[in-house]
């Protein structure tokens, strides 16, 4: 049972409004409501508006969840993930903070490291930047260090205040996918043979 009680429906609905799926986290951060809605702007963003290949994307938030003992966000990223392409147990040994994972890329095991060296020491030494720049470039690089940092903030939430999992693996996947299509849609320039 959660440590606070989470905010009544009539408090939490200008919050719950701006989530694709109505998690538990999100109920629990209608306590601070100045600070709730950019939180989840920004965590939807990183879900369905970073250029980073949506399994990466997921191995990186499991790296974190295991890191730092998130049962919560392994619980809900689990299911993501394998619909992501991830088998069970490329995703047991990303929560276990392994590294080098039969069948996952080499640009992927580069993201594992970055992601282990930002959540043990919130910094990269020179040659994991070299690295991470090399492999994602400055763009997919920059997006997987707020990537990190926005989960170990969730996972701070969730964990010191216990918030209740609930099974929404499903609901997170469809609406991610949903989000990346509308969001794809919104970026892409007009066909030449579209009116401007």
């Amino acid at each position: 049972m959660a440590r606070f009680p989470y905010p009544d429906e009539r408090s939490s609905q200008a919050v719950l409004t701006r989530t694709p799926v109505p998690l538990n986290v999100f109920r629990m951060l209608a306590h601070a409501p100045a600070v709730a809605e950019p939180a989840i702007d920004l965590g939807v963003a990183l879900l369905s508006a970073t250029s980073l290949p949506a399994r990466l994307r997921e191995a990186v938030i499991l790296s974190v969840a295991g890191r730092v003992g998130c049962a919560y966000e392994q619980a809900q990223h689990t299911p993501v993930a394998e619909r992501c392409g991830m088998t069970p147990e490329q995703t047991a040994a990303t929560v276990e903070g392994t590294v080098h994972i039969d069948g996952l890329t080499e640009d992927e095991e580069v993201a594992l490291a970055a992601t282990g060296e930002l959540v043990r020491e919130h910094t990269l030494d020179h040659a994991t930047v070299s690295a991470l720049r090399q492999a994602l470039g400055e763009r997919q690089a920059v997006e997987l260090i707020m990537l990190t940092g926005y989960y170990v903030m969730l996972a701070n939430l969730l964990n010191a205040l216990e918030v209740d999992s609930e099974s929404a693996g499903d609901q997170i996947a469809s609406a991610i996918s949903e989000l990346s299509g509308k969001q794809r849609e919104t970026l892409s320039p007009p066909s030449r043979g579209d009116a401007s």
